[in-house]
């Protein structure tokens, strides 16, 4: 792990940012004045489920996975954090981390005091309101994931990743490249690699193909009857 300073660059995705974007810039340049950047290494353990926390985290560059481990050993995935996302923010009143956090690839991630945003939160109302609505977009994460979990079967939820990464208009055929690995996928749509494996092999029925991390779709109307 590699200390850095932050960059101009750096400022912009905080801006930009679900979180940080709706406050007065005077309360976000308060917030990052305490900002920790540090690199990390694909693999790299940020934080393991039950650990005492001290930080909220915040990705600048890279993809963070968490995840819970079963008392067999098994991992399974609870959200995938890209740029701009921040996560860990529930441990500034639980006190410990409620997942495990791994580098799903090189990642800049920024750290801020969960004390010192508890107590912002708790004195000004733009930081509690910007609290608020990003624990709800959270909560309605969750939800989806819930409810795609118990509605879609497998090869529906590939299927249905496929189609939201389809261009507008009414071609039939076109490709997208994957911005992760495939094993990160599959952690996204809450399966096993296994399992998305199958989904693929049942989808190539229906002209997708898969070549590395590029897909290709042949026939769009055979993917949307899934």
């Amino acid at each position: 792990m590699k200390t850095l300073q932050m960059t101009s660059s750096d400022r912009t995705t905080f801006l930009t940012s679900r979180f940080f974007g709706r406050l007065p810039c005077s309360t976000v340049d308060a917030i990052l004045e305490d900002a920790r950047l540090s690199t990390f290494k694909e693999h790299d353990i940020l934080f393991h489920q039950g650990d005492s926390i001290v930080d909220v985290f915040f990705v600048l560059s890279g993809l963070i996975r968490l995840y819970r481990v079963g008392k067999d050993g098994r991992q399974a995935d609870v959200a995938v954090f890209s740029k701009g996302e921040m996560f860990a923010d529930n441990t500034m009143y639980l006190g410990r981390a409620t997942a495990s956090a791994e580098a799903a690839e090189a990642s800049v991630i920024a750290r801020f005091d969960s004390a010192k945003l508890r107590q912002l939160a708790a004195a000004d109302p733009d930081v509690a309101q910007a609290f608020i609505e990003h624990l709800c977009h959270r909560g309605k994460m969750t939800e989806d994931l819930l409810a795609q979990d118990r509605l879609l079967t497998a090869t529906q939820r590939v299927a249905s990743y496929i189609l939201s990464h389809c261009p507008n208009g009414t071609a039939t055929s076109f490709s997208f490249r994957l911005p992760f690995q495939k094993s990160v996928l599959a952690g996204k749509l809450g399966l096993a690699p296994e399992a998305l494996s199958r989904a693929f092999s049942t989808l190539r029925r229906s002209g997708v193909i898969v070549k590395g991390r590029i897909i290709e779709i042949h026939d769009r109307l055979a993917l949307e009857r899934f």
